[in-house]
């Protein structure tokens, strides 16, 4: 049961307790201002009926109280039952909703960094342009098309082609093999505006040649 329908349920118990003892309090007035009260006796000392007061009404009145008495344990019985079980569940949405707090923040913070990292890529100078992609190859299920101007592969950037060459790019691909290859590339065109984008490509074997299927044309660096 959600805690909004517990918490009706507990308006209603607790506004049914109110009537009840508000029954007590006019039943007790009327039975205080009689001879006999609540536990006096109904006869005289003759064992006759009392003549001083309504006893009817006192008989009423009394059994108002003792049966108020009764509903009251029974409604503040369920009402404690209730609260545990409003405990319980406010709880339980306090977690799920501290849960959901958490993975909205990680994913705020994940696409910070992701944010972050698109624009250091950005950044980076490109090394080689994709100039071929055979059909059907793993550079072409990985979203490589010609024109792609690659600024990361894997943990190849321009400043390492430098040091290392581009035989660092063979090293990559040889050492990923069969396995999820993360490459930043940019496009010239308009609709990219020069951003960086990221892409995965698995090198395997495949029915053409090389890991790749895909050629690269070396750019000029600074």
């Amino acid at each position: 049961m959600s805690g909004t329908l517990l918490k009706e349920e507990l308006l209603q118990l607790d506004n049914k307790r109110r009537s009840i003892m508000r029954d007590i309090e006019e039943a007790m007035t009327f039975l205080n201002s009689t001879p006999v009260g609540l536990r006096g006796s109904l006869v005289d000392s003759e064992g006759f009926p009392r003549d001083d007061c309504d006893l009817y009404a006192v008989r009423r009145a009394r059994h108002t109280v003792n049966c108020g008495h009764n509903d009251l344990k029974s409604i503040e019985a369920t009402i404690h039952e209730k609260l545990s079980q409003l405990h319980e569940e406010c709880r339980g949405e306090a977690e799920e909703q501290m849960q959901r707090d958490k993975m909205k923040k990680k994913s705020e913070d994940d696409q910070r960094r992701r944010d972050e990292l698109k624009q250091v890529m950005s950044s980076k100078e490109p090394f080689v342009r994709v100039v071929d992609v055979a059909t059907g190859s793993p550079a072409e299920e990985g979203g490589l098309i010609c024109g792609h101007l690659i600024v990361q592969y894997g943990d190849v950037d321009a400043e390492k082609v430098l040091e290392g060459g581009f035989g660092e790019m063979a090293r990559v691909t040889s050492s990923y093999e069969g396995q999820m290859l993360r490459v930043w590339v940019r496009s010239p065109s308009d609709d990219d505006c020069g951003g960086a984008r990221e892409l995965f490509i698995v090198p395997q074997r495949w029915r053409g040649e090389g890991l790749l299927g895909c050629t690269f044309e070396p750019m000029k660096l600074n």
